[in-house]
């Protein structure tokens, strides 16, 4: 009798299956979320340019400035709600919300 064992062969799957499970949630972003974020990152930037300036700023350019950082803080607003929005009609296209859920709140 032989001590050797026999063993099935192990096959290994390919690297790039196994750096990942299979059941990972994966984020996908449409390109209409893709711009919106681009524009929310953009009005980030610029406001924190601008708190930067009031730091230091006075008189009239205080006044400027504040006005400023607040139309920005209403385009940020605005720009967040349709990405909600984006997001909502990408949920339905893929089926995870019903075709008549609604899109505006």
């Amino acid at each position: 009798m032989s001590n050797d064992k026999q063993q099935l062969p192990v096959i290994n799957p390919p690297a790039e299956e196994s750096a990942e499970p299979s059941c990972s949630p994966k984020v996908y972003v449409s390109n209409e979320e893709a711009s919106l974020l681009a524009e929310l990152r953009e009005l980030r930037e610029a406001s924190l340019e601008v708190r930067r300036r009031l730091e230091t700023a006075k008189g009239d350019e205080l006044a400027i400035l504040t006005s400023r950082l607040d139309k920005l803080r209403s385009q940020r607003d605005e720009v967040a709600g349709k990405r909600d929005r984006a997001s909502t009609r990408k949920m339905i296209m893929l089926g995870h919300l019903p075709p008549d859920h609604p899109v505006d709140p």
